[in-house]
């Protein structure tokens, strides 16, 4: 058996008989970019998170960006996790402002609140906590060192579309947060895409100058800006994907519970704290110098698999850090990513886990 690590059937079974007129309704219409289907998926957006004001964007690196530069921040030191994909800190410098890095928890991968305040100066503006991998950090905790410091939120949400912390939707909490709608994604299109949510309306408003060329009204530019919109037909896809979003999480986190029971009395393998988790990745712990022999082992028996992250983010060329982040060093040496989708079979979980079991019990 050959299992991949994503698989879009189960989109098109849904949903594929719809997109053919989607598509040639855009056309004979003239709708590319912006118009009534951008409006309408913010629109619908905003109601499924529960959220003031949606600004739909190019991409999930550009609603960091934009969102960062839309609090203003007069402090230009921010707040964020040493274990992330290089976006969310590449976003901070292209800000102009200045990472400082917090190591993560070994349980969840999540930064590590307890060790936010030693990295607090008179300079810090922001904390950015990402919700790595599906799974919540610890929000009450972060809210509560930002109140007493008078610090802005900008959650990075790429890979935890729907999750809910306390019946919340995550990139709710903060002051913003920030939604990348890459196709691997809970709730991908079919090219690129990303979102900003805020409940400030003057936060919304700069955020929808920023992506327009700085510009309010044609032609009018008050501010030097971005081309950072979402086109007009990946919105009409993510409107209708978004009708079955719940659905499709549901079964992300049944197999993903299914990974949890099965895998989670082996030696050398330790599972992450997936306990508020929607899976848009599942990944575990290799032990013991392994994951490397594992991903071998798993190549040959034809499962795909990826490493998130190798590296951490201090120790990339672009920041050239010295600076030592042991929980997330370790991770970057142990983490392996599994194939995980909402239309994954029982005969796929069955072979993926049965050739796991074997590989830690021959």
């Amino acid at each position: 058996m050959k299992v991949p690590f994503i698989n879009f059937d189960y989109e098109m079974e849904a949903l594929g008989s719809k997109y053919e007129g989607l598509f040639l309704d855009h056309i004979h219409r003239g709708e590319f970019i912006g118009g009534d289907s951008v409006t309408s998926f913010e629109n619908s957006l905003s109601n499924y998170l529960g959220t003031k004001n949606i600004i739909s964007v190019g991409n999930g690196t550009d609603a960091l960006i934009i969102g960062l530069l839309s609090l203003k921040l007069k402090k230009r030191e921010v707040i964020v996790p040493s274990f992330s994909f290089f976006a969310t800190s590449e976003a901070i410098v292209q800000a102009g402002l200045v990472p400082v890095f917090v190591d993560i928890d070994y349980k969840d991968c999540n930064i590590d609140v307890s060790k936010i305040e030693s990295k607090i100066t008179e300079n810090t503006g922001a904390i950015l906590p990402v919700h790595l991998f599906g799974n919540s950090s610890d929000m009450n905790a972060i809210i509560s060192i930002a109140a007493k410091y008078d610090l802005k939120i900008l959650e990075d949400v790429a890979q935890s579309f729907g999750t809910k912390y306390e019946d919340k939707n995550l990139g709710t909490l903060g002051d913003i947060g920030c939604f990348s709608f890459f196709p691997t994604k809970t709730l991908g299109a079919y090219g690129d895409g990303g979102a900003i949510a805020t409940n400030n309306d003057e936060i919304a408003e700069y955020a929808r100058m920023l992506k327009n060329h700085g510009s309010k009204q044609k032609y009018i530019n008050e501010v030097f800006g971005f081309n950072s919109r979402l086109d007009s037909i990946q919105a009409s896809v993510l409107n209708l994907k978004l009708n079955h979003i719940d659905t499709w999480i549901e079964k992300r986190i049944l197999a993903g519970k299914y990974y949890d029971e099965k895998l989670s009395n082996l030696e050398n393998l330790k599972l992450i704290d997936n306990s508020n988790s929607t899976y848009n990745y599942y990944s575990i712990y290799i032990l013991e110098n392994k994951r490397d022999h594992f991903k071998n082992y798993l190549d040959e028996k034809n499962i795909a698999n990826a490493i998130y992250y190798p590296k951490t983010l201090p120790s990339l060329p672009a920041h050239n850090s010295s600076e030592k982040f042991p929980v997330s060093e370790k991770i970057c040496d142990e983490i392996i990513s599994l194939p995980i989708w909402p239309g994954i079979s029982d005969d796929e979980l069955g072979y993926v886990t049965d050739s796991i079991i074997k590989y830690f019990t021959q």
